[in-house]
């Protein structure tokens, strides 16, 4: 099957995938029943990462022209599997979707990054930082910098372990917050969602692993454990995160190796664990002997109150695993992230970095290095945090004007996302998004963070891509949409209920 990538292009890596992919379908070149390549064998040949090929298949999955079938593989579709046209529906805006499936975290990414490119689509689904506020004009200085002090170096390849002058300046920083923390202790990686990759990859050595997850959770993580083929436990949050109290029975129960948690402005729901509760959770986890995965990323935007210490400043047994990155608070497409990990497995987790990708882009991360010796990061900060903070509260305002009065939500302190419960005797989130889809407006659906496959009728809304007038219009495009499935379902509802009398002459 031949692919040509093209990595100087603007257009992402699984977009020219699924792209050809689809060309290849349409013209007939793919017959029905074809069995793709496995997504780690096709990522091994065309030289990328497995989870570009897994998004390129959900694209087509959206698409309805490829199925996943459990245990089997990833085929072209057969007549059945196509989605259906419906020439009686007349829908008042462009881009409707197939019809109605079961979301999955591969679906949602895949649909997030979809719907983030449409002209007109208001969407509150992604997690990417606001274009406007991304420092080009100051790593374009750092990269220029970077080549003529370094020139063909910069170039070429870079201990997997990472840059040494990036490690040493993340450790200082990780030091600020109390953080007992060398340079050698950091390991650079290709964003955060790398370092729970390789953490996942060292503490899950056979099928029979199990993992501690908030539910909800990161939905990335989800993923991650899926390809791993770990099992994800999930324990329910509460307004201060992870419910430490039924923790002990899901360790004695499950024997997990490693317990997942964001204890900062939680990624879906925005809650922060307070300092009691983090200390409870290091004490029932080196009661039992179990690692702690520790994800920092959101920890940065903070709009009010006071920051807490991270599970890794309080731990004094090495048991917490700490991973963040830059994605969130500069720049998504530079992939840096870090992983602070226990001294006893350094040395595995070097290993299994090297043998992932081989190296993170030496280029990156020292621009990276000179952006954030420069000083610009805490300017830089200061005003995203302002803006964001300005777009959450406008987020707030719109959900209590246009959504129904039993809907519920919280204040996040931080981060990026607002989670909102829908009445659960209303339409579920999978309901409302094909509907608000068709009023040019999306958002997450809530049951995609779910180690269980709760949460059907809760919404992620993320408030910092779009300004405050943007974000009134589309909260009230989807209140609007709520209004139409209401009604819908009572015009519904009242037709099941009818009973004609019958006049007797």
């Amino acid at each position: 099957m031949f692919i040509h990538l093209s990595r100087q292009s603007g257009q992402p890596l699984y977009l020219q995938v699924a792209d050809q992919l689809r060309t290849k379908i349409e013209n007939g070149d793919l017959v029905p029943n074809t069995r793709l390549p496995a997504s780690r064998v096709l990522a091994q040949k065309l030289r990328v990462n497995r989870i570009t090929i897994v998004n390129a298949y959900a694209e087509l999955e959206t698409e309805g022209l490829v199925v996943t079938r459990v245990g089997s593989g990833t085929f072209v579709a057969v007549g059945q599997d196509m989605p259906q046209s419906n020439n009686e529906v007349s829908l008042p805006w462009p881009n409707p979707l197939p019809p109605p499936r079961q979301w999955n975290a591969s679906l949602m990414l895949a649909e997030m990054m979809r719907q983030a490119r449409q002209p007109g689509i208001i969407s509150f689904a992604n997690g990417a930082p606001a274009n406007e506020f991304l420092p080009v004009n100051e790593f374009r200085r750092s990269f220029n910098e970077v080549l003529r002090r370094d020139g063909a170096t910069a170039l070429q390849y870079e201990e997997a372990v990472g840059y040494q002058p990036l490690r040493d300046i993340i450790a200082g920083y990780l030091q600020q917050q109390d953080i007992q923390v060398t340079g050698n202790d950091v390991l650079i990686t290709a964003g955060c969602q790398q370092a729970l990759d390789i953490t996942l990859r060292v503490l899950a050595r056979d099928d029979n692993s199990v993992l501690v997850v908030e539910d909800p959770c990161y939905l990335g993580l989800l993923e991650l454990v899926t390809a791993q083929r770990i099992t994800p436990i999930g324990v329910s949050l509460d307004d201060h995160g992870l419910q430490t109290d039924r923790l002990e029975q899901i360790i004695l129960r499950y024997r997990p190796r490693l317990i997942y948690v964001t204890p900062t402005f939680h990624n879906p729901t925005g809650v922060t664990m307070p300092l009691e509760r983090r200390r409870a959770l290091l004490e029932i986890a080196l009661r039992y002997g179990i690692s702690i995965l520790e994800d920092t990323t959101y920890n940065e935007l903070r709009y009010q109150g006071e920051a807490l210490p991270t599970l890794k400043s309080l731990d004094t047994a090495d048991l917490v695993f700490l991973a963040g990155g830059f994605s969130k608070t500069l720049a998504p497409g530079i992939r840096i992230g870090y992983l602070l990990v226990p001294s006893y497995l350094r040395e595995r987790l070097i290993t299994i970095k090297q043998t992932t990708d081989l190296l993170t882009s030496p280029l990156n991360q020292r621009a990276l290095h000179a952006y954030l010796q420069s000083g610009h990061f805490c300017q830089h900060l200061d005003q995203v945090r302002m803006v964001y903070k300005e777009r959450r509260d406008a987020m707030l305002a719109a959900i209590k004007q246009h959504f129904p009065a039993e809907a519920s939500w919280r204040c996040p302190q931080g981060g990026m996302y607002v989670w909102v419960n829908m009445p659960t005797t209303g339409p579920t989130a999978t309901d409302l998004y094909l509907t608000a889809i068709n009023y040019n407006v999306a958002f997450a659906i809530g049951s995609v963070f779910s180690a269980s496959g709760s949460f059907s009728h809760a919404l992620r809304l993320s408030f910092v891509t779009h300004t405050p007038q943007e974000i009134e219009e589309g909260i009230r495009r989807l209140g609007k949409a709520w209004k139409e499935l209401l009604a819908r379902h009572a015009r519904v509802a009242a037709s099941a209920n009818y009973q004609p009398t019958l006049h007797i002459l």
